[in-house]
């Protein structure tokens, strides 16, 4: 039988099959390709390393982490981090954090309790990480700073069950808490995630090119009350 997702708030016990979801998920892009571990032992301990950042301020009201688990099994077969940012509060994001862990000054390291310095321990291509996560922050900060919004920060679903529905409902979730709001909403897409995002009204602001366009990263922004699914 197929999945039956439903959605439900996280708890810190499923940063283990959220990390594996995203090892999974993210494992063929050209990007983590550069940037991540080698040995598949060590680059599943860094996914489990951010997704615990991920986790790390989950009990502040203005944090939402989606689990979307089989409502049979309750197998965990996706995930997504919403924030609501207040007019003029800091931006979040483990982009910041990102640049501190790699050396590149400011925020906090990234990593669940105990990671310590993860990203600078682990990551292959630490100046590649540095210009990416760098540039994440320097848009969502030159597009959304000081605006009321809501932020995608992470979403990810597993690869092996994929026309299940389970990313649009997450980004569904996201969407009526942004209309209930009447704000914006930022995140940024990778070129797998870019179609379903346009399906509920978001538009790209710009194109981040990397590794002489093997990869491309677009800002994408959901006007306030925007039509879409």
């Amino acid at each position: 039988m197929a999945p039956q997702p439903t959605l439900r708030p996280a708890t810190p016990a499923d940063i283990t099959p959220c990390a594996a979801i995203a090892y999974a998920a993210f494992r063929p892009s050209a990007l983590i390709r550069h940037m991540a571990p080698i040995s598949d032992e060590v680059e599943l301990g860094f996914w489990t390393a951010i997704v615990g950042a991920v986790f790390q301020d989950a009990t502040n009201n203005n944090t939402h982490l989606v689990i979307a688990e089989d409502a049979a099994s309750g197998e965990v077969l996706g995930f997504a981090k919403w924030v609501f940012v207040g007019e003029g509060d800091a931006l979040p994001g483990i982009a910041g954090s990102a640049v501190s862990g790699l050396g590149g000054g400011g925020g906090e390291e990234v990593g669940g309790e105990g990671g310590g310095d993860v990203l600078g321990e682990l990551v292959r291509d630490k100046e590649l990480a540095k210009v990416y996560f760098g540039a994440q922050a320097k848009q969502h900060e030159r597009f959304m700073g000081g605006r009321a919004h809501w932020y995608l920060e992470l979403i990810s679903t597993k690869p092996d069950i994929k026309g299940m529905g389970i990313g649009r409902k997450l980004v569904q979730w996201g969407v009526e808490k942004v209309d209930g709001d009447g704000v914006e909403a930022y995140l940024e897409a990778s070129p797998q995630g870019r179609g379903l995002f346009e399906r509920f009204g978001f538009e790209v602001l710009e194109k981040l090119v990397y590794l002489d366009g093997g990869y491309v990263e677009c800002s994408m922004v959901r006007a306030a009350n925007s039509k879409g699914e």
